[in-house]
């Protein structure tokens, strides 16, 4: 066989290998529009930066994340690193307080609900976000009422019962959290 003969056979074959990788998601109801981008795994290069510590603000390992995750879904109006205050409703082990945490909005107002268009756009970030955990240091995802995180992995998405109503169960905003010191990643 010629060459280029091989060379049309391996990206046709490349083709078909990378539309049969499996989009994480949570619900099969949750079908992306045909004209919208897709969530699937692109090529984003390992974060470059170790697992560290701050005491306000982002570490460089998840600012850089976090502006990845705005590159890939620029839909996302705001992330910001949340409320580090005692009485922010956060648990005393929580990501936010050592920089390692993102909270994700798309136009939606915090403390409400996020109307059609919103809620798919923040689906699309934490698929995102989930389909490229290896590369970006993702050590956990929450959103709408569900949480993945790298550790179980092999269990996808799981009821979230770390926190109620429209907030802290997560329905206004997707949470990422980036491996920090004691993650081992």
């Amino acid at each position: 066989m010629s060459s280029w003969k091989l060379r049309v056979l391996s990206l046709a074959l490349t083709a078909t290998a990378v539309a049969a990788v499996a989009v994480p998601s949570l619900s099969p109801q949750a079908a992306p529009a045909a004209d919208a981008p897709s969530s699937t795994l692109v090529a984003v290069a390992t974060n470059p930066y170790p697992a560290d510590s701050v005491a306000t603000g982002y570490t460089q390992r998840a600012r850089w994340t976090i502006d990845v995750l705005r590159e890939n879904r620029p839909m996302l109006t705001s992330c910001n690193h949340g409320n580090f205050a005692t009485d922010s409703g956060h648990t005393s082990d929580s990501y936010h307080y050592s920089g390692n945490a993102g909270d994700c909005y798309a136009g939606n107002t915090p403390g409400q609900y996020p109307g059609p268009i919103d809620k798919d756009q923040l689906q699309r970030a934490a698929n995102f976000a989930v389909a490229n955990a290896g590369p970006l240091k993702v050590q956990q995802v929450i959103w709408n009422g569900r949480i993945w995180t790298w550790p179980r992995r092999s269990e996808g998405w799981r009821t979230y019962t770390g926190g109620s109503g429209v907030v802290g169960g997560h329905y206004d905003h997707v949470h990422v959290s980036i491996a920090r010191p004691g993650d081992g990643r």
